[in-house]
């Protein structure tokens, strides 16, 4: 059997100085494509286009998805107002990017959703978000940690019938870059871990297929060791499986 084929669903980086401000790159931070490579998928990314038809024929072409970080997410798409703590959003990226999400949801194929990923999983099924932690009545944790990316800084509780605590017990440390945070769940997922705040951690879906949503960075905690590599070896495996039903 061939390695599974991920697509890493890109973004659009906005060069703001040097021989080209202004000019629009396509990219990902390349901690996803180690990450995949090392849990023995094929890295492809997915560049943001605008065409539906185009954005669904490029999903086809891969065997599962990694959705990646970015900025924060258009308010409007989730039927609320901008409030004054909302940070830059890209519009166009959210559109792609939740086209791409139903998607692979219509196809079955397994998902893993890293920090904004979680956020546009929930969205695109029908739920929505705090657009700051302010918003949260109680939340006290530091969710955007002044330390190394693989370092971890807070602590995250699972419960207890959930593939995140089979993964990583019933509490684990991890690292934490988001101002954002799932607020009504959408349809067909289910909270999984949170962290001590009551600010949603993850979350995965009612039946067996592999659709997890993480809000935490575990691509970035591999540079500093292994304890996040378990997750992207059963994202694998499901791929895997995914390309053999095809």
């Amino acid at each position: 059997m061939d390695r599974p084929v991920i697509g890493i669903v890109g973004n659009l980086l906005i060069e703001q100085a040097g021989f080209s401000p202004g000019m629009e790159r396509s990219y990902v931070n390349n901690d996803y494509v180690a990450a995949v490579e090392r849990a023995g998928g094929i890295p492809f990314i997915l560049p943001v286009v605008r065409g539906q038809d185009v954005a669904e024929r490029q999903t086809e072409c891969v065997d599962a998805l990694l959705i990646s970080g970015g900025y924060d997410m258009d308010p409007l798409l989730y039927g609320e107002e901008p409030i004054r703590a909302l940070e830059y959003v890209y519009r166009e990226t959210d559109i792609f990017q939740l086209r791409t999400i139903k998607t692979a949801l219509k196809r079955g194929q397994p998902i893993l959703a890293i920090c904004k990923g979680i956020q546009l999983l929930n969205v695109a099924c029908g739920g929505t978000l705090y657009q700051d932690l302010g918003e949260i009545p109680g939340s006290f944790v530091k969710h955007s940690q002044n330390r190394k990316r693989s370092c971890p800084s807070h602590t995250v509780i699972a419960e207890g019938e959930s593939l995140i605590a089979e993964l990583f017990g019933g509490a684990f440390p991890v690292n934490s870059y988001h101002h954002q945070a799932l607020k009504e769940i959408g349809r067909g997922l289910v909270v999984t871990s949170r962290a001590m705040d009551g600010v949603v951690e993850s979350v995965e879906t009612e039946d067996d297929s592999f659709v997890v949503g993480v809000q935490w960075h575990p691509e970035m905690m591999l540079s500093g060791g292994d304890e996040m590599l378990p997750l992207f070896l059963r994202f694998a495996e499901a791929a895997e499986r995914f390309a053999l039903s095809r």
